[in-house]
């Protein structure tokens, strides 16, 4: 069980490294991109939600 903890705080630690490296973008973004990047998030949120919206009301 200790070993697994140890893999898994290691990944965890792994992935926090890149996502600070990753923090702010490297190239400038004009405000339309930012609109867009910000549209597709909300769009990627609904399909989820709606995916599990659909499969809880399947499961029940």
């Amino acid at each position: 069980m200790k070993l697994l903890a140890a893999i898994w705080n290691d990944l965890a630690t792994r992935v926090r490294a890149v996502n600070e490296k990753y923090r702010e973008p490297r190239i400038p973004m004009t405000p339309m991109v930012r609109m867009s990047l910000i549209g597709l998030r909300v769009y990627l949120f609904t399909l989820v939600g709606l995916m599990l919206f659909k499969f809880v009301m399947l499961a029940r």
